[in-house]
């Protein structure tokens, strides 16, 4: 993993006053006692902090779990969302520019996920997240959308009925306030590490060059989630990774049922660690 990405998420597990010092911010006191709630809207009625009985507990499995987390749905749907024990959850991830064949597979798994009970998490940028959730949307089932932004918002405006949908059968998440826009760079990173610390399993469809997708699975690895990938040819985008993957031990998966036996603990493989694979 990249220093500036490694150094991202020592940031942001610091507490708010050594993050304020860090941040080149004067007065930390002063500026935490300016502080004020941002106010919540009819699109974002739910903000939880880390203590709250809704919080899921998978996120507090992160050394920089958000402080916050806003939810474009009410508090007993994040509950029911993220408690529910016959709930699994599975993320989906990849590279921007998927080709004709991984846009065909992530869309099919996630709908057949979906039909299956299985709760969708992926992000909302370019690449196979819309898909995996317009996939999970299209079986009927709940998809969540972890946000770069604030979680009512989108900073692609061809997504935005996608989103509507995605709020009306599931929820859009983040820890960032109402009215948070344009997302930075650093952002995408920081909602990859909730999308990573929330799943039960991370599949991977490609993952060319060092991507979000990339950083989302080298998090996964670290809380001990299983990782799964889509086999592609050596010569697609991200092949080579694809094979360092299966390599590490990476569950193979080609269709929904493949992903529900390793949830069901009837994976022939075990979870992508190099440690644990040696």
């Amino acid at each position: 993993m990249p220093l500036r990405q490694r150094s991202l998420l020592s940031l942001l597990a610091l507490p708010a006053e050594p993050l304020l010092r860090a941040a080149k911010v004067e007065d930390p006191p002063g500026f935490l006692r300016g502080l004020r709630m941002p106010a919540l809207t009819d699109s974002v009625p739910t903000a939880i902090c880390r203590h709250d009985r809704c919080y899921p507990l998978a996120l507090r499995q992160l050394p920089s779990s958000p402080a916050v987390l806003y939810a474009t749905c009410a508090p007993e749907r994040l509950r029911e969302l993220f408690s529910s024990p016959a709930n699994p959850k599975v993320g989906i991830v990849g590279s921007k520019g998927l080709t004709p064949y991984a846009k065909q597979i992530t869309l099919a798994l996630a709908r057949d996920l979906a039909r299956a009970g299985v709760t969708v998490v992926a992000g909302v940028n370019e690449g196979p997240e819309g898909i995996a959730h317009q996939g999970a949307l299209d079986g009927g089932g709940a998809t969540i959308a972890v946000m770069a932004c604030s979680p009512d918002l989108s900073h692609l405006t061809w997504q935005d009925d996608l989103q509507r949908q995605i709020r009306a059968q599931g929820a859009a998440i983040s820890e960032f306030p109402p009215g948070f826009f344009q997302p930075q760079r650093w952002s995408f990173n920081a909602s990859q590490r909730i999308i990573a610390a929330l799943v039960d399993i991370l599949v991977v469809v490609e993952a060319g060059g060092f991507t979000c997708a990339s950083f989302t699975t080298k998090i996964a690895t670290e809380l001990g989630r299983d990782i799964a990938v889509v086999p592609g040819r050596v010569t697609d985008p991200g092949g080579h990774r694809i094979l360092w993957l299966l390599r590490d031990g990476a569950h193979p998966v080609a269709s929904a049922e493949d992903i529900l036996a390793v949830l069901n603990g009837a994976g022939a493989r075990g979870p992508a660690l190099r440690e644990v694979a040696a």
